[in-house]
């Protein structure tokens, strides 16, 4: 596959030696601004694709400091592990006693956060607690560390290493562009400036201190850019790392192992394997078994807000973990299988596997015993990387993106809630603005005679952006019912992302031997 987008990079050759992609199953008259992406097709030249790096860049950094800077909740569940490596003392990373800052995350962002502050020698005003101090168990580590950072104030340069984390994300988007074909044209810089801007992405370090959330999507992008391009040892080794920092990842690695050729499979496991290995063993005998929680379970397997259809199951302990862990891998795994036996080869086309992804990160919304706004980072991300790679915007992706945002912003105490002025914008302002888009919408094609079947998205908008505003007292509005919000939100994301899949497979006289891609050439 070439790093240009002709039309065998996408959905096959076009007719009469077009260069324009076919658009098959791309939702069809729900396709929107055909004139603008149309325009995103066309090649760019690499300065302004540069250009749209560091303007992505600059608006995700604008935001995060504009509403009072990085890490208002769960800072502890990294900072602790990554002043301990910062100093040596690999130990207290994963103590074996239980500490208030507990869970800790699983280990790659810790490893990465503490090599980036010991190089930048944050904490040296002050000398790090010694081994006495720390206890023979890191059993004091927690007491201990709180008063050294007392003494250097060493918390807000140890946030603001978060930010790092979406260089890895936006790597992960631009290694997946060029490889589905989009690469180099307008999708690249716009797709990049749109996804900095996103309210869950910039969530994940602003608020929600998650920046492993970025991390893993982002190398789990780049393993999905290698898988394309036939390239299974490095999608192995890149699923693990992504695994290693954010457990989620597995329901991107489970799809990529069940789509792998049968002579790659092996290629595939091993490569993961042997990093994971590397990185896990020599970390669970430096310190504790917790490392090994750490990686397998994530830091939400204890249903601190709880409130969703499966926690209403009150499962605790091995049920949780299958019910909320194992089980969506399973339906992953089962559904990767399905989506290989219709299309065959094809289903390793970009469009199938993105949708095939998306829907698969989908899952982790309906099996969480949570339902934390930022969850929704990886879903919204892939879902406007499958508008990319299809090269088309469907109105209902555009209406979905809006309702997130309205719940999110209705429903959270924080992002823009954090300074005064922000939360005017957060209460007021976006849903005003997002309710008069909304009715602008419905209005724009009542005048214009389009089809009456494309209102219903902002139809569906204008009646969240009515529900949320109702006043106090009422279930939906107040966010009491967060099983009812996710049944509202996460069901039609599910459906979104399974719409170009679905279309693939149900296209008349398609054979399983269809679409097979060429090899990538060294070009792309």
């Amino acid at each position: 596959m070439s790093g240009d987008i002709g039309g065998s990079a996408i959905d096959g050759p076009t007719s009469g030696g077009s260069t324009a992609p076919r658009r098959t199953g791309d939702g069809g008259g729900d396709r929107w601004l055909p004139s603008v992406t149309d325009a995103l097709n066309r090649p760019q030249p690499a300065w302004l694709c540069v250009l749209g790096w560091f303007a992505a860049t600059g608006i995700f950094l604008a935001l995060v400091a504009a509403f009072a800077g990085p890490g208002h909740f769960d800072p502890g569940e990294s900072d602790y592990s990554t002043w301990a490596i910062a100093h040596g003392d690999i130990a207290c990373a994963y103590p074996s006693v239980s500490l208030p800052a507990e869970p800790p995350v699983a280990p790659l962002y810790p490893l990465l956060s503490g090599g980036i502050a010991a190089v930048a020698r944050l904490g040296d005003s002050a000398p790090f607690p010694s081994a006495a101090a720390l206890g023979p168990d890191c059993d004091k580590a927690f007491s201990a560390m709180n008063r050294w950072v007392e003494q250097t104030g060493v918390v807000g340069p140890t946030l603001w290493i978060g930010c790092v984390t979406w260089l890895a994300l936006m790597a992960g988007v631009i290694a997946w562009l060029r490889a589905a074909g989009r690469g180099r044209r307008g999708w690249e810089p716009v797709t990049l400036m749109f996804v900095a801007g996103l309210l869950p992405v910039w969530m994940c370090v602003q608020t929600y201190f998650h920046p492993q959330d970025l991390l893993a999507l982002g190398l789990a992008l780049c393993a999905m850019a290698c898988a394309c391009r036939r390239r299974w040892v490095a999608a192995g080794v890149l699923c693990a790392l992504a695994v290693l920092s954010q457990q989620f990842a597995l329901l991107v690695a489970a799809p990529l192992f069940v789509l792998a050729p049968a002579t790659r499979k092996v290629s595939f496991a091993v490569g993961g394997l042997l990093t994971g290995a590397i990185v896990v063993i020599p970390l669970a005998v430096m310190t504790s078994g917790h490392v090994l929680r750490a990686t397998a379970l994530g830091t939400g397997d204890n249903a601190s807000s709880g409130g969703t259809v499966l926690w209403e199951t009150h499962a605790y302990g091995a049920a949780a973990v299958l019910l909320f862990r194992v089980a969506p891998l399973a339906v992953s795994v089962l559904l990767s299988w399905w989506v290989l036996r219709r299309l065959g080869p094809g289903a390793l086309r970009p469009v199938a596997v993105m949708s095939l992804v998306a829907v698969s990160l989908a899952l982790r919304l309906v099996f969480e015993a949570n339902f934390n706004s930022y969850y929704f980072m990886a879903l919204a991300v892939t879902l406007v990387l499958l508008e990319a790679t299809a090269g088309s915007v469907r109105r209902t992706v555009a209406a979905w993106l809006a309702a997130m945002t309205l719940w999110i912003c209705r429903f959270s105490p924080l992002p823009f809630g954090v300074v005064g002025w922000g939360a005017y914008l957060q209460n007021d302002l976006i849903p005003f603005l997002v309710g008069v888009g909304a009715l602008l919408g419905v209005l724009t094609l009542l005048l214009r005679g389009g089809d009456r079947r494309n209102l219903w998205p902002w139809l569906a908008v204008a009646a969240v952006d009515f529900v949320t505003l109702l006043p106090g007292g009422n279930e939906l509005s107040t966010g009491r019912l967060f099983w009812a919000w996710q049944v509202i939100l996460v069901v039609p994301g599910i459906l979104l992302a399974a719409q170009p899949l679905l279309a693939r497979i149900r296209q008349p006289g398609r054979t399983r031997t269809q679409g097979v891609e060429p090899a990538p050439s060294p070009a792309g």
